[in-house]
């Protein structure tokens, strides 16, 4: 006998309970604390109690905590001064101020210094829990709402960048895809250092745009087949300060610029534009350098053959202490070669994707 099933069998629905909120209280008043205490308890919050500002901050530094409310007038730390602290400490955590003597001035001075509400007493203690829900939510959408204009902000500028280095590439066709390698070279450097990201960041797109001033040398300069003329020179010699102009005028490029400006500087003071010596020239512009010349004598050139990364490092290593900083050489030397070689062969095979497409 044949059945007919009419409909999918359905499967049982999870239910999965929201995630328990962190109430942080900070009251002296111990009836107040331990009333709100229990009603939020009682309402499923895990409930943190603090009878001082200086407790608060403590439970704040091993606590989740995902809003506070305090009471404004209290011995030794009041509630604005531990607004302050906590918009220092923990930026992202609501903070309602509560108080027995508000007027409008207050609240404002209140909303003004960073308080996400403000409750003057006597207030129905039931209906705390609805206020905290509204904030929590306001906060969660404004949270998500600077997320996504973070996330603009970066495609932006990251449209930027890729804008620069295609006009670059336009411009400086004889070492085509020099700025991805040596940029990766870089970075391969710089993550073995105890850097932040936003220090990686910064490095990574001061290598990617260093030589983005050619764009500004003169075509009968760039394009010169023989020798440049000492006054050629000079003009060439520009370039990492028309870079530097330019990274200046986009605010995320500016950390960045610095590498721009001084990725031609040396160790023993005899680069340019300015001479820099030793660790005047920033950590970013002396991994940069050891990098650019890795990339140099590893690739192709009209004028003659690449060479391998066995003799690149031994003339990296004769030039320590002189060209490049001796400690950075020695990170450089940590990095396995069977690596350097896998980022030039990514790095000319995403060219050939690219070109391809």
């Amino acid at each position: 006998m044949q059945v007919y099933q009419l409909f999918e069998p359905v499967e049982p629905t999870v239910l999965v309970a929201p995630p328990q909120r962190h109430v942080l209280i900070v009251d002296d008043d111990d009836l107040v604390r331990e009333t709100l205490h229990f009603v939020l308890e009682d309402g499923g919050y895990q409930v943190y109690s603090a009878s001082s500002g200086a407790e608060a901050l403590r439970i704040l530094e091993r606590e989740p905590v995902d809003i506070v409310l305090s009471d404004i007038f209290m011995p030794g730390m009041n509630g604005f001064d531990l607004l302050r602290q906590i918009r220092e400490r923990a930026p992202e955590t609501p903070v309602i101020l509560i108080t027995g003597y508000g007027n409008i001035e207050m609240a404002r001075e209140a909303l003004k210094q960073g308080a996400s509400d403000f409750i003057t007493k006597p207030y129905n203690i039931h209906e705390i829990p609805i206020m905290i829900e509204r904030n929590l939510t306001r906060h969660s959408l404004l949270t998500n709402q600077a997320r996504q204009y973070e996330d603009a902000v970066q495609k932006s500028y990251r449209a930027t960048l890729d804008a620069l280095l295609a006009a670059l590439d336009t411009r400086d066709t004889e070492t085509e895809g020099h700025s991805e390698r040596v940029a990766a070279y870089t970075m391969a450097m710089a993550n073995r250092l105890n850097l932040s990201a936003e220090e990686l960041t910064n490095i990574e797109r001061g290598a990617l745009l260093h030589d983005i001033g050619k764009i500004g040398v003169p075509d009968s300069i760039l394009y010169k087949p023989g020798p440049l003329t000492p006054e050629e020179w000079e003009i060439m010699k520009q370039h990492p300060v028309i870079g530097y102009r330019m990274c200046m005028k986009i605010d995320a490029l500016r950390p960045a610029a610095p590498i721009v400006l001084h990725h031609h500087e040396r160790w023993d003071g005899q680069g340019y534009p300015y001479g820099l010596a030793g660790e005047a020239i920033p950590l970013g512009a002396r991994i940069f350098a050891i990098a650019d010349t890795l990339d140099a004598m590893t690739s192709d050139r009209p004028y003659r053959k690449a060479l391998s990364f066995a003799e690149a490092r031994e003339e990296i290593i004769r030039c320590a202490g002189k060209q490049f900083d001796p400690e950075m050489v020695k990170l450089f030397l940590e990095i396995p070669e069977e690596e350097l070689r896998m980022i030039r062969e990514i790095s000319l095979a995403n060219r050939q994707q690219r070109a391809a497409a």
